[in-house]
């Protein structure tokens, strides 16, 4: 499918059949309200050069971006749209050292958590509450303590994501889980292997209970490694799968009764809850999102694919 652009893009969410919306490299906001037969593309923030590798949709027409970038280079920066995208207005910024926004999720239309970077061996969440149009860092004290080396991967937007009052935020192998929005937390350990280049890159929760994990080393984004780790009991316990075809996973989606799994190594799903699985195809895609059976991909240089997730037999 044609976008018009070659930027890279890592966060898109899929609203419904016909809008979408995609955030990517060289400041680029991409959105459709036909179903990805025409596209319009924004750029946004400049002069700066920003990567939004995180995206929400509140609704239609409001969405929030964040960019993925060195707060003392200018790129901690987050937006909103109250008017599909005909105007962006920053609602946060800060020029902190070492601060790096990775990804976004919300409980609600007005609630909402951004992560980032550990600053001073601290986690780093933005709250708001009021749909995005002003963030307060929750106080480090209230979270659980980082292991040195630890953070989280820009990819794919799904290192945070909630379901009901639950939300779960990833480290490269650790996750920190929370069952009432934040106030209260739990240290998770997923045995994901982790190292500088590899560990968690994406996260989906179909309940308070299932839940799966996926990624891989990007820098031997081919080769055979584990790449997918799922739960039946929150957490308590995980059992490692490789997923063809072998190397990096970065996406995981449920629709139609399947999981959607998208990477740099292509394309797989699995129709039995993640115990067997079926190589769709090489395509190389970062993120992947769905509305009903509708689901758009989208990875570098503007390459997005879009299928019927009911064709998955």
């Amino acid at each position: 499918m044609q976008t018009g652009t070659k930027a890279s893009f890592r966060s898109l969410e899929v609203v419904n059949k016909n809008t979408v919306w995609a955030g990517g490299s060289d400041n680029t906001i991409l959105y459709t309200k036909k179903g990805g037969k025409l596209w319009q593309s924004f750029k946004v923030g400049l002069p700066a050069k920003l990567d939004f590798r995180a995206i929400k949709a509140i609704n239609t027409k409001t969405v929030v971006i964040v960019s993925a970038g060195l707060a003392e280079e200018g790129a901690a920066k987050i937006f909103r749209t109250e008017n599909a995208g005909k105007n962006w207005i920053m609602t946060f910024e800060t020029k902190e050292k070492g601060v790096f926004l990775d990804g976004i999720a919300f409980f609600d239309e007005l609630h909402g958590l951004v992560i980032g970077d550990p600053i001073k061996s601290q986690p780093y969440i933005l709250e708001t509450k009021d749909g995005g149009i002003s963030w307060q860092r929750m106080s480090p004290e209230t979270l659980p303590q980082m292991i040195a080396g630890e953070a989280s991967f820009a990819a794919s937007n799904s290192g945070i994501v909630t379901y009901g009052d639950d939300v779960w935020y990833a480290l490269q192998s650790r996750i920190f889980h929370s069952s009432d929005r934040g106030q209260n937390w739990e240290v998770l350990d997923s045995g994901f292997p982790n190292g500088p280049t590899n560990g968690i890159f994406g996260m989906r929760f179909l309940s308070k209970n299932e839940g799966f994990i996926v990624g891989g080393d990007y820098m031997d984004d081919s080769s055979i490694q584990i790449n997918l780790v799922l739960t039946p009991d929150g957490g308590k316990s995980w059992e490692m799968k490789e997923v063809p075809h072998q190397g990096l996973k970065e996406c995981l989606v449920y629709t139609d009764g399947k999981l959607l799994v998208v990477g740099t190594s292509g394309t797989s799903f699995s129709a039995d809850a993640g115990q067997t699985w079926e190589a769709l195809d090489t395509e190389s895609f970062h993120v992947v999102s769905c509305s009903g059976k509708t689901c758009f991909a989208i990875g570098g240089k503007g390459h997005m694919g879009k299928m019927n997730s009911a064709d998955l037999k």
